[in-house]
């Protein structure tokens, strides 16, 4: 049994396929526009695990379980909360750097030795 992976702009696609030329013209005939990641083409193997298959059908030293699938929704997570009010229009505030203190940069530079 061979897992199609898709993931695409509306969400995720996740398919099972009886052998690994059906996935891989599964692949082939999705249309590339709506992809937003490369493809994977998982092998199952008999004790449930699940591995990485190589273009050429070799299989890649990579296993997950099936459990191993990230959990959470398929839509983009938002960069910043938007509700704490301190982002948006006209919510900038502008501060002013502090400037060196007086007393810090009045030493006078060190003089070269003449050696």
């Amino acid at each position: 049994m061979f897992i199609v992976e898709l993931t695409t702009k509306t969400g995720k696609v996740c398919e099972s396929h009886a052998t690994y030329e059906e996935a891989k013209r599964r692949v082939e005939q999705f249309p590339a526009e709506s992809l937003t990641d490369m493809p994977l083409l998982f092998e199952e193997l008999p004790d449930g695990s699940q591995r990485l298959v190589r273009e050429d059908g070799k299989p890649l030293q990579w296993h997950r379980l099936p459990d191993d699938r990230p959990a959470g929704p398929d839509e983009a997570l938002p960069l910043c909360d938007e509700s704490s009010g301190l982002l948006g229009e006209g919510r900038w505030t502008l501060v002013e750097r502090p400037g060196p203190q007086d007393d810090e940069w009045d030493d006078e530079p060190l003089p070269l030795s003449e050696d």
